[in-house]
């Protein structure tokens, strides 16, 4: 993976880590957790393009060792994360628990099932199943189709009720795999323009404007707020820093950046359960102190986490 986007998958894991973080003053960052699962989506199309896109076009792709690999790298933390929250929590086992283990809660409408158990990990079902169409995906990214799957989004987008936003237009793989999709296309335009001289000041205005964009979120409409207002600022964002030609590339490829973005899906997969036992169960501390300590205890289990993952799959 480019260097910078390793690194500034720690930087959106943090923003869906203070979305779900809400003690005393300091409340929780809804818009942080809409713009960082955009970003995922995003980067995921892109990221996979980008490796093996060439093989896909020149006929050299295993699609069995493809699942295989993507299996392996997410499927074990899912389930070691399940079973964490079923100790825990003491829940039963239900019809919810068996679509968690499958990977399939996603698709059905209901809170109760997209957001049961260890709710972060309706966003696996949703990448499963990119993963499951990306090559066929692949074959397909064009203007043409870009218009295709665009007017589609809109459609569904425009017959949403309000009370199934969360529903419909944030979990359900077939709309999250617009993200993936816009991601795909973008390596495309990429690829063909990576050459484009970028002036460094560029990456400092994609920060700005991407804090404008968290700083809409709450004058925006229902709708717009789960992908499309953070499509306009993540996909020339994307494109910009993996350039890695600015000073804050130069920044996000420093090795404790570097680290840090290593561990964004054991942190996504842990962190909401980790923070939902720390406030529960610590004394009463000043917010920032509260916060600061979520953080370091995320990360240390995280860092355990993902050494013993990296082991297991040499």
């Amino acid at each position: 993976m480019i260097a910078t986007l390793q690194s500034l998958r720690f930087v959106f894991v943090m923003l869906i880590f203070l979305s779900h973080f809400d003690y005393r003053d300091i409340q929780a960052l809804d818009a942080g957790g809409d713009c960082g699962v955009a970003f995922f989506f995003l980067l995921s199309g892109f990221v996979l393009s980008m490796g093996y896109g060439r093989q896909i076009t020149d006929g050299t792709f295993c699609y069995g060792r493809f699942l295989k690999r993507r299996f392996l790298k997410l499927y074990p933390l899912h389930l070691l994360c399940l079973l964490f929250f079923l100790i825990v929590s003491k829940q039963h086992l239900d019809g919810a628990v068996f679509l968690n283990v499958l990977l399939l809660q996603a698709w059905i409408p209901s809170p109760d099932y997209y957001f049961s158990c260890n709710s972060v990990s309706w966003f696996l079902s949703c990448l499963f199943f990119c993963y499951i169409l990306f090559p066929f995906a692949y074959k397909r990214v064009s203007g043409r189709w870009l218009t295709l799957v665009l007017v589609a989004y809109l459609l569904v987008y425009l017959l949403t009720p309000y009370e199934k936003v969360n529903a419909i237009l944030y979990v359900h793989p077939l709309v999250r795999f617009v993200d993936f999709y816009l991601g795909m296309f973008l390596c495309q335009v990429f690829e063909r323009r990576k050459e484009t001289d970028i002036p460094q000041w560029t990456e400092l205005l994609m920060v700005v404007l991407l804090l404008v964009s968290l700083g809409l979120y709450p004058y925006v409409d229902a709708k717009l707020r789960n992908a499309p207002l953070y499509w306009l600022v993540l996909i020339p964002l994307i494109f910009v820093f993996a350039q890695e030609k600015g000073y804050i590339s130069q920044w996000l490829k420093t090795k404790p950046m570097l680290f840090l973005g290593s561990l964004s899906m054991p942190l996504f997969l842990t962190h909401q359960m980790l923070i939902g036992i720390l406030l529960r169960r610590t004394p009463e501390i000043p917010a920032p102190v509260m916060l600061a300590f979520c953080i370091f205890i995320t990360l240390m289990v995280s860092w355990g986490v993902h050494i013993i993952f990296s082991r297991l799959l040499r």
